[in-house]
């Protein structure tokens, strides 16, 4: 799985997540408190105030309990993938738009 990949099915999560309030809630919290960097191999990396979130070409991981005793896909990498999500978007708009008048 590439990275895209990797980011667009945890966006998807948790937009299906979102639709119960408590979880919208955490993934606001956690899109707040991320701040995004890329490594020098080209992961992203999410710094939040007591965990930190990778995700890279071997795929995802997170140092919260949630992620790392439950194997779960947690309100971290959800708001990394989300945070990465919209800069591609924003960085790269309409890409395939642009692909079709070529």
């Amino acid at each position: 799985m590439t990275i895209q990949e990797t980011i667009e099915e945890l966006v998807d999560l948790w937009r299906l997540r979102s639709v119960f309030p408590d979880k919208e809630a955490l993934l606001q919290q956690a899109l707040e408190q991320c701040k995004l960097t890329m490594g020098h191999r080209g992961e992203m990396i999410g710094h939040y105030p007591k965990w930190t979130c990778i995700i890279d070409e071997n795929g995802y991981t997170c140092t919260c309990p949630d992620h790392q005793y439950r194997g779960s896909k947690c309100k971290h990498l959800g708001a990394l993938a989300t945070k990465i999500n919209n800069n591609w978007s924003q960085e790269f708009p309409n890409k395939e738009d642009n692909n079709e008048t070529n």
